[in-house]
């Protein structure tokens, strides 16, 4: 059964584009209907729709439309969709709620545990790094070496579940592959020189074994 994009508010042009990007997108996770009044899992709203008027359709996460360039300074990492809409912004948007009711970075935070190590195999969207202002140097150490969450936080100074959120957006969009989780005690021969040469894997290294190189 098809997920929902709900719209309210809207210009009809911005409502078509809609249908057309999530008819013919081939990236969408996903399969996606537009629908200007069923129930919806969710829906995009103008900006200046007033609260009263977003009652209706129900639906489980509603997106405000903002112009291109404009930022939500009291929760600057809630979601919305700027215009012009941008198909990949969009595709990225619906990639993150899932038919089981959680958003897709959500579920990530929950599955792994604040201690397992990643790395980049590709630098991030925009649409990623423009969620949140420090995204853009979690990155950058990401890039350099395997990460944690829990690193992350105290290399960014923030908040190990906005690390943990940041893991999961790039885990969604490809960006990101795991390292192996211990899971068991070590075996004798495999203690801390395997460890220090698994952290030391970098974005150029991941590449370059990728490409025959190393």
């Amino acid at each position: 059964m098809p997920l929902v994009l709900g719209v309210m508010g809207l210009p009809q042009v911005e409502v078509e584009l809609l249908r057309i990007i999530v008819r013919l997108s081939s990236n969408l996770g996903s399969l996606w209907t537009v629908s200007e009044s069923q129930p919806c899992d969710l829906l995009l709203v103008d900006g200046d729709t007033p609260a009263a008027e977003r009652q209706t359709p129900a639906a489980r996460f509603v997106v405000p439309m903002v112009a291109r360039g404009d930022a939500a300074p009291a929760a600057p990492a809630r979601r919305t969709l700027a215009r012009p809409i941008y198909a990949e912004e969009l595709v990225a948007l619906l990639n993150q709620i899932t038919p089981s009711g959680a958003s897709g970075d959500a579920a990530r935070a929950m599955v792994r545990s604040i201690r397992a190590r990643a790395s980049l195999i590709r630098w991030p969207s925009q649409v990623t790094l423009q969620r949140h202002p420090i995204y853009v140097r979690l990155a950058a150490a990401l890039s350099k070496s395997a990460q944690s969450a829990e690193s992350l936080s105290v290399l960014g100074r923030i908040d190990v579940q906005e690390c943990s959120t940041f893991l999961g957006l790039l885990e969604e969009e490809g960006a990101l592959t795991w390292s192996e989780e211990a899971r068991g005690p070590r075996p004798s021969g495999s203690g801390a020189g395997g460890e220090a040469a698994q952290h030391k894997r970098g974005l150029l290294s991941r590449i370059r074994r990728r490409l025959g190189l190393a």
